[in-house]
């Protein structure tokens, strides 16, 4: 009850401080709440039975964090299992109130412009609040994703005829493995696909094993984009608005995926971007590249300079 008591403190504290400015568009998830609010019971259920597992996930996951650190500090141990403590409990709620809304007790979802959105099920309820508040967006961005994964969003928040006539093609479950196409001159090796060039200098010594390594950042580089351009053909399908000045992308704690933030209403993307998000700049400068990779605009051709990437280093080691 406290820890709940906190996360509403710290809730309406951001939304107070926020409430001057305009209020930004909702993202895909509010969107879903509110629609699912009024739709039926059993969507809705579906939806609060997601959210609360993710919630759970998230809670015991900070809780078994605290523990692990509270071994390696000692002075602040105690807070820090008190912490672990609280945090246990409140996530036992939560599962409580899984359990309830699983056993087809009457789910609501909560909307309010000064709180996150809340669950209840008969007497019991729980707001969605991530322990970081940094990681809200992420929090709520995996819940619309696996929900997604099972309803058709874009029929449910009515997504307008004209975008979708836009891109009326299939888009596939899986992307297309990744095959650049190479060619090998005095200069240097090039690898190239759909306008998109990396340019590799020629080494100094023996090339066999550059070669090797050059080939893997490629089709790493490539698989990446790949799935990163299929996953936003899904986002665009949904009704989110892909706000390309606005992407970026950033790491997760104890997560190997990493967060692209989509648009300035907060919708945020999950994935495995290693090559992308490590190689400093360079997601910025492939937006123009992927923007007609997802046919948000006309294509482009960009030339990568893997030396000035730091590539030829990595692949020299």
């Amino acid at each position: 009850m406290h820890l709940l008591l906190f996360l509403l403190s710290c809730t309406l504290s951001a939304a107070v401080h926020a409430s001057d400015a305009p209020a930004p568009e909702s993202s895909r998830f509010y969107r879903l709440a509110e629609r699912l609010d009024s739709s039926d019971e059993v969507a809705r259920q579906q939806f609060a039975d997601i959210a609360l597992l993710e919630l759970a996930e998230v809670l015991l996951a900070e809780a078994a964090l605290a523990r692990r650190q509270a071994t390696e500090e000692g002075a602040a141990a105690p807070r820090l299992l008190g912490w672990a403590v609280a945090v246990e409990q409140y996530a036992d709620d939560v599962l409580r109130l899984q359990r309830a809304v699983q056993a087809s007790e009457t789910v609501q979802l909560l909307s309010s412009p000064l709180a996150d959105l809340g669950i209840t099920a008969g007497s019991l309820s729980v707001m969605l609040s991530h322990p970081r508040r940094e990681q809200q967006d992420v929090l709520e961005a995996r819940i619309a994703s696996a929900f997604c994964a099972r309803n058709d969003c874009a029929g449910l928040l009515s997504v307008a005829p004209a975008q979708l006539a836009a891109a009326p093609e299939p888009i596939p479950v899986i992307p297309q493995v990744a095959q650049p196409a190479w060619s090998f001159t005095r200069d240097g090796n090039v690898c190239e696909q759909r306008g998109l060039r990396v340019e590799f200098p020629a080494p100094a010594g023996r090339a066999g094993g550059r070669l090797i390594d050059e080939r893997t950042l490629c089709q790493q580089l490539f698989t990446e984009l790949d799935s990163l351009a299929l996953e936003l053909r899904w986002q665009s399908r949904q009704g989110v608005a892909l706000e390309w000045s606005a992407m970026v992308s950033t790491s997760l704690p104890q997560r190997t995926d990493h967060a692209v933030l989509l648009n300035s209403a907060g919708d945020t993307l999950l994935i495995a971007l290693p090559l992308l998000h490590g190689t400093s700049g360079l997601l910025y400068v492939l937006l123009p590249w992927l923007a007609g990779e997802v046919g948000s605009a006309d294509p482009v051709t960009i030339t990568l300079d893997a030396a000035k990437l730091g590539w030829t280093a990595a692949a020299e080691r």
